[in-house]
């Protein structure tokens, strides 16, 4: 099945909807429930507001969904987003959607934007984790009815899951740590720099990178601590996300030379969808994004070949550091000193002046010279 997830946002529902409809990665945009030419974010806004919600700060204001499909499906634009929009219908009936299926990257993937409140009865949107759960085994059984590869969504790999989690996933939910995991991995996906990784994060799912150091803190919309991406998983580190970037910016950049496009806009209005074309790009383009990283990825890899070091010698890479960088304090703190005594001992130094000769005495340079006057005269004067 193609990978579902989804995630409240307290945010407005204007950046979401401008995101997933950009004409640059969409190629078909189609609503549910909404005027297809009138303003979505305002629409959201004015049922919000018709039932006296979406005012606070901390409020649930829309939801944000995902359908990634499987690459080795080769499914075209248009079979994934009528999946997605028969997906919608399903789950979410009679609340205002907007879906956009996105060509940007090497997956056709579709984006589900939902109102968090009932343009009907004025219920907000809400649903447990065994709501979710059986969400995704709907987005399952539909995407046998197209023929999409089936996988197991409960199967994750290289994830760091306490005791809890397990028990969660035992009877079915799904803990906001695998939620924070899943939107890392498609940010990842998705991303072609580490700032358009943490934008991609903010914008779509509230998720805050509150740490930037030598590795990430990932903070959850409904949680007050951040969390290290270590703490998730080996996945969700920030070497190893750089990693991953890099690999994907590489197959672009081959992707690029050989077709050369990427989704651009037509305007042709077919019932409730607008549907996008393809133009051309600039190969440099490809290029740019792959520079933007190299710093970082550098970074990255340093420390990756040190703590490959460390691992074979079987010590510890932050110990390692810690060590190293006290001897570089220790080397500095006596370089200083050396410096400091060098310049004591010039200063202490006692200064010989050489006696000057007296004006008219003979020098004693054996000529009979003597001193000059400022009553001599030079010869010939």
């Amino acid at each position: 099945m193609p990978l579902f997830k989804c995630s409240a946002s307290k945010a407005k529902p204007k950046n979401g909807i401008t995101y997933i409809t950009d004409e640059k990665k969409a190629k078909i945009v189609s609503v549910r429930n909404l005027f297809q030419d009138e303003d979505y974010a305002k629409q959201f806004e004015e049922t919000a507001r018709r039932f006296g919600k979406g005012d606070k700060f901390d409020e649930r204001k829309y939801y944000h969904c995902k359908l990634s499909c499987a690459r080795k499906d080769n499914v075209s634009p248009e079979k994934a987003h009528a999946y997605a929009e028969e997906l919608t219908a399903k789950l979410f009936q009679n609340y205002e959607c907007v879906i956009a299926t996105h060509t940007d990257t090497q997956t056709v993937h579709s984006h589900i934007i939902i109102n968090a409140v009932d343009p009907i009865t004025g219920k907000k949107l809400q649903f447990s984790k065994q709501d979710y759960v059986n969400m995704k085994d709907e987005a399952n059984r539909l995407g046998k009815k197209y023929g999409f590869s089936e996988t197991d969504f409960r199967k994750r790999g290289k994830n760091s899951r306490t005791a809890v989690e397990k028990k969660i996933m035992l009877k079915g939910g799904i803990s906001w740590k695998e939620e924070l995991r899943e939107v890392i991995a498609e940010a990842t996906k998705n991303a072609r720099t580490l700032d358009k990784f943490k934008e991609y994060l903010e914008k779509c799912y509230g998720v805050k990178i509150t740490r930037d150091g030598k590795d990430f803190s990932y903070l959850h919309p409904e949680k007050q601590k951040p969390i290290r991406g270590e703490k998730l998983g080996t996945n969700y580190k920030k070497m190893e996300v750089i990693k991953q970037i890099v690999e994907q910016n590489n197959g672009r950049a081959s992707s690029a030379r050989n077709r050369g496009r990427t989704g651009g806009f037509i305007a042709q209005p077919s019932g409730n969808r607008t549907v996008r074309g393809s133009r051309e790009i600039r190969n440099g383009n490809t290029y740019r994004y792959v520079v933007e990283s190299l710093s970082d990825v550098a970074r990255a890899m340093q420390q990756l070949n040190f703590e490959s070091e460390c691992a074979a010698r079987g010590t510890d890479a932050a110990s390692e550091e810690l060590r190293e960088e006290q001897r570089k304090i220790r080397e500095r703190a006596e370089s200083r000193r050396v410096e400091a005594d060098e310049r004591s001992e010039r200063e202490q130094q006692p200064v010989v002046e050489e006696p000057q000769p007296i004006v008219g005495e003979d020098i004693g340079n054996g000529n009979g010279h003597r001193a000059p006057s400022k009553y001599s005269y030079g010869k010939g004067d």
